[in-house]
């Protein structure tokens, strides 16, 4: 689920549409859970759709860190790629914020965490632009995004979170475990073992 302070919106005609802050999103602020709403696929049941369905879905789908398809339920699935994204997927089966995100700014993603499968240019236009998404940017940036979203979940205690509610005893636990210094976990973790085309190669290549 998305944070309840967004709104989709036509980007650009060459992106399509997008998703927006309506306030002051702080850093550290939780902006997407995965949820048990969310449309979870095993390979072989993304192989068995109906075309019509695979053709409709891949764009906005991901594979997580066990090979699984998924699909947001909700306009989470707008959110496009930017190479200086002011969000970034954790450990933790959230999204977070990793800066202040402004009123009406576009609320993006970082795409090499979502075990893309093939590699694509990218059109994001952000001035650190790295022009193509590649299938080992997990691996070559690591350490960078492990910093940015360490000191973003230390901030989340503090801050008003609307979703904390959809987090389970455990994940609280690990946050307060980053919090105190005690454990972090790498976004090295998310990493899909596999690399292959299995039909849904394409996923999150509207940008």
């Amino acid at each position: 689920m998305i944070h309840p302070s967004t709104i989709v919106k036509p980007v650009s005609p060459l992106i399509g549409n997008g998703v927006f802050a309506t306030e002051l999103l702080k850093k550290g602020t939780i902006v997407v859970v995965r949820d048990r709403f969310d449309i979870v696929l095993s390979q072989q049941e993304f192989s068995d759709l109906p075309e019509v369905y695979k053709a409709s879905m891949e764009t906005y789908l991901y594979h997580d860190k066990h090979g699984h398809l998924v699909l947001s339920w909700d306009h989470a699935r707008y959110m496009n790629h930017s190479c200086s994204s002011n969000t970034m997927m954790t450990d933790y089966g959230f999204e977070i914020a990793v800066r202040d995100i402004l009123p009406q700014e576009e609320i993006t993603s970082e795409y090499g965490l979502l075990n893309i499968q093939e590699p694509y240019k990218l059109e994001c236009g952000c001035q650190d632009c790295r022009v193509n998404l590649c299938c080992d940017d997990i691996d070559r940036y690591a350490e960078e995004w492990d910093c940015l979203i360490k000191e973003s979940i230390k901030l989340v205690p503090y801050i008003e979170q609307p979703l904390i509610s959809l987090l389970n005893r455990e994940v609280i636990d690990n946050i307060m475990k980053v919090v105190d210094d005690e454990h972090y976990s790498s976004v090295r973790n998310l990493k899909w073992g596999k690399s292959l085309n299995n039909g849904a190669g394409n996923m999150k290549n509207t940008m």
